[in-house]
């Protein structure tokens, strides 16, 4: 089972028409390494604000797609859970 999973997920920040993700994909094993990289505004920081889950619960907008994180779907489960398990 992955660590983290990330299934069709696009977000759209409140108040923006454009899309900061666009049905990103991506599972990662225990034990591997992985780096996010690319220009400026391209969805870095809104990719990992999805995996600690302030999006969903923190910032508002249209979130699509599943995260889980250590089993733990970031949309049923409060910040302060998932700040215990994402680092």
């Amino acid at each position: 089972m992955p660590i983290v999973e990330v299934e069709d997920l696009s977000f759209t920040y409140r108040g923006s028409r454009r899309k900061a993700l666009d049905n990103v994909e991506l599972y990662v094993e225990k034990g591997e390494f992985v780096i996010i990289t690319g220009p400026s505004g391209c969805g870095k920081t809104t990719f990992c604000r999805c995996l600690n889950g302030l999006i969903p619960h923190f910032y508002p907008g249209d979130f699509k797609g599943r995260v889980v994180v250590c089993g733990l779907d970031t949309r049923e489960h409060e910040i302060w859970e998932l700040s215990q398990r994402v680092g």
